[in-house]
């Protein structure tokens, strides 16, 4: 027996619809119902097997009981995973419970095998500068718990089924979302100003682990009038922002800044500020 390649077992891991999509029978998915060379091909992957034309056979001893520790999971009722869900954000000391962790892992030991590993997440994402005039002007920012950084207000574009959000009303909502409501660009309380887009640099997403790439789109709000704080908003400086962290020790995603200055030709601090 010619074991196939595991490009197979990867057309078919990738081909697997993801949770909002509906399920695929086993039948269409890549390599058809071929289940058991694809489990041994998941093995080798993981390196607990040797898969050869003489057969399969564990790689050694640690192996066998990492088999055979599956096994006695498949016997019980529960999964490995306690929680897929993205709630948590991806915490390495967590151990098994939350999947996110395990991407990291997984992803993290990648990357540091290989630096120009290819990212498995594409994210468009829309972010707004929020002025607030002063020496230095400052920009609003919002905590991010699962990602445990504080960053620009914005978010991720939403893609659902055949259904693209386009990114100047994902800016558009997570300005209404992240500012609790308090405006509502259909009544005239804001407007968005177009600055750039551009790639981002590829990064281990702190909310799902994966490697990912990073499409941004930036706007400048303007014509706000006062604002109200909440508990997770800061006013940050373009200081803390380029240093990634603020004057206290909390953590800060702004190293794209640079590239969006770059491509404005100007400093973020030159912009006006958004309350009229």
């Amino acid at each position: 027996m010619t074991p196939p390649n595991r490009s197979l077992l990867a057309a078919w891991l990738r081909a697997i619809p993801q949770s909002r999509h509906d399920p695929c029978p086993l039948h269409e998915l890549p390599g058809g119902d071929v289940i058991g060379q694809g489990l041994a091909l998941l093995l080798q992957t993981w390196g607990a097997v040797e898969f050869s034309a003489a057969g399969l056979r564990a790689t050694s001893q640690p192996a066998t009981y990492f088999l055979h520790s599956l096994a006695a999971w498949a016997e019980n009722a529960g999964e490995v995973i306690l929680d897929w869900s993205e709630q948590y954000g991806a915490h390495p000391d967590a151990g098994l419970r939350h999947g996110t962790s395990l991407v990291y892992l997984l992803e993290s030991e990648r990357l540091a095998r290989n630096p120009t590993a290819d990212p498995i997440r594409f994210t468009p994402a829309a972010q707004i500068l929020i002025v607030q005039a002063g020496e230095p002007p400052r920009f609003l920012c919002q905590w991010d718990g699962p990602g445990g950084a504080f960053q620009l207000i914005g978010g991720r574009q939403r893609i659902d089924r055949d259904q693209i959000e386009a990114i100047r009303d994902t800016a558009l909502r997570e300005m209404e979302e992240e500012l609790a409501g308090q405006v509502h660009y259909r009544h005239g309380d804001f407007e968005l100003i177009f600055l750039a887009e551009f790639s981002g640099p590829k990064r281990l997403s702190p909310s799902f682990g994966a490697l990912t790439a990073y499409h941004f789109t930036f706007y400048h709000a303007l014509g706000l009038k006062s604002i109200i704080l909440g508990s997770q908003d800061r006013w940050l400086t373009r200081a803390e922002l380029l240093a990634g962290i603020t004057h206290d020790g909390k953590t800060v995603r702004g190293n794209h800044i640079p590239q969006l200055e770059r491509l404005l030709g100007y400093s973020i601090e030159d912009l006006p500020p958004s309350f009229a």
